[in-house]
């Protein structure tokens, strides 16, 4: 074979082997480095839950009998905690950091919602406040939205819009991508129709998106929330022509199906007890619009009650309800406590079947309802009323507020006076610490302890 022709059939075996070695080396290298978080675009599946988490055996922990009525504090990073303790966890705590340039959640709202649910597989209930848009889980803006929740004063807004003979306007949910639709939507009164309109969510959604994040992502977030809401409200607006109850029940439905679709289940029935505000104060209902009605808005009373009483019944089908806060100092408060008990699980009568109902109540706070005093100087009175009730007791416990705070000198002698105390008034005790602080103290009052006492359990 002549020289020229080796060579030419050398090289045409080498191209049709692959690419020349730097090539392949860029190639090996592109492929090895993990793609963008691609945005999420399609909207999760109704019927898709999420599993039950594993949690890692040699975390969990068991407090002694005497100490099993501390409610401490869930936060992140989770790590030990007391599988037999009942615990609280605040939404924004729980996101974790912000990024550097503190705009987004360093977590994704995945990861998020996983912490959550990790966090309460592990103890015996976990108390988690999901009652207005912005006082959930999930933000609506600051991270990508796993399971936005309509908030419950949307609800009574349908309910009223029905009960006038109107049908509610929609939310306007353009295509993610539609960045025309989305600023033709000059006001948050468009964007919104009949509910109330948030000017930040409305702000963010219609803003161009840039093609750099934060701000394409912030944008992008804003739009999925919008576009989650406007499916819970289209909910309700098929449900308008079978008249006020069924609106108020489509509300309720799509309300449970997204604790549900955010907690999984199992998790929801046997781990957590979701907290609504039923009894707000001015600043939660001006400010943080929580509750069943909305600031500024005139609303019947026969709106309000139809779809508390139906959105609390369908929340306790799933597992254990939280109801703040009622003032045991005041009869008009005590009256009102009484009242949706007697709704929800009377002794004699139609009771919703499911969990148990846990009321937070105390003696006097401040506006933001935040410090104050707490309920035991009031709770005895209270527990008397409640018999007398047509109330099915066994299916009543008590959340004293404020918290009882552990700081200063001597913390584990506070911890054992105050836990001594609440004892004896068989309350709960909330504390303001959280499992790492809680650990040493037990073990520093527990080492105190007479050996004969102790028969080596913790």
């Amino acid at each position: 074979m002549r020289p020229w022709l080796s060579l030419l059939l050398w090289l045409f075996c080498a191209c049709e082997g692959g690419p020349p070695a730097a090539e392949q080396r860029r190639s090996d290298l592109a492929s090895s480095t993990p793609p963008p978080s691609a945005e999420a675009r399609a909207l999760p599946d109704d019927e898709a839950m999420p599993a039950y988490p594993f949690v890692e055996g040699a975390e969990l922990l068991r407090a002694p009998a005497r100490y099993d009525h501390l409610v401490p504090r869930l936060v992140p990073p989770i790590g030990p905690r007391f599988r037999n303790l009942l615990y609280e966890a605040n939404n924004v705590s729980m996101r974790g950091a912000r990024t550097a340039e503190g705009e987004l959640y360093a977590s994704t709202g995945a990861q998020i919602a996983e912490r959550w649910r990790t966090g309460a597989a592990g103890v015996s209930k976990l108390f988690a406040i999901r009652d207005a848009l912005f006082s959930q889980q999930d933000h609506p803006v600051d991270h990508d939205p796993v399971s936005v929740m309509m908030p419950p004063s949307w609800v009574t807004v349908a309910v009223a819009e029905v009960m006038a003979g109107r049908i509610p306007r929609p939310v306007q949910a353009p295509a993610i991508d539609d960045e025309a639709a989305w600023a033709a939507i000059a006001t948050p009164a468009e964007l919104f129709g009949s509910f109330p309109p948030s000017a930040r969510l409305h702000q963010v959604s219609t803003r161009t998106r840039s093609v750099l994040a934060p701000d394409r992502l912030h944008v992008t977030n804003a739009r999925r929330s919008v576009h989650m809401l406007a499916r819970d409200v289209r909910a309700m607006i098929d449900a308008a022509p079978h008249g006020a109850e069924a609106v108020a029940a489509a509300g309720a439905e799509r309300i449970s199906l997204s604790d549900r679709r955010y907690f999984g289940e199992r998790l929801r029935r046997e781990h957590m007890i979701l907290v609504a505000v039923e009894n707000p104060n001015r600043h939660e209902l001006a400010d943080e619009a929580k509750g069943l009605t909305v600031h500024g808005r005139a609303l019947p009373d026969e709106a309000v009650t139809l779809a508390r009483r139906v959105i609390l019944r369908r929340r306790l089908r799933d597992g254990d309800i939280g109801l703040e806060r009622y003032h045991l100092g005041e009869p008009a408060e005590r009256r009102r406590a009484i009242a949706v008990l007697e709704e929800l699980i009377p002794e004699r009568g139609d009771a919703t079947e499911g969990g148990v109902v846990w009321l937070w109540v105390h003696g006097g706070l401040d506006p933001t309802g935040v410090r104050g005093n707490d309920a035991t100087r009031h709770i005895g009175v209270f527990r008397q009323e409640v018999i007398a009730a047509n109330v099915d007791v066994r299916r009543v416990r008590y959340l004293s507020k404020p918290h009882v705070p552990i700081g200063g000198r001597h913390l584990a002698q506070q911890l054992d006076n105050h836990a001594r105390r609440y004892r004896a008034l068989d309350l709960p005790l909330s504390l303001n610490i959280g499992s790492p602080l809680l650990i040493r103290l037990l073990g520093e009052l527990d080492a105190r302890r007479p050996a004969s006492t102790n028969n080596g359990r913790p």
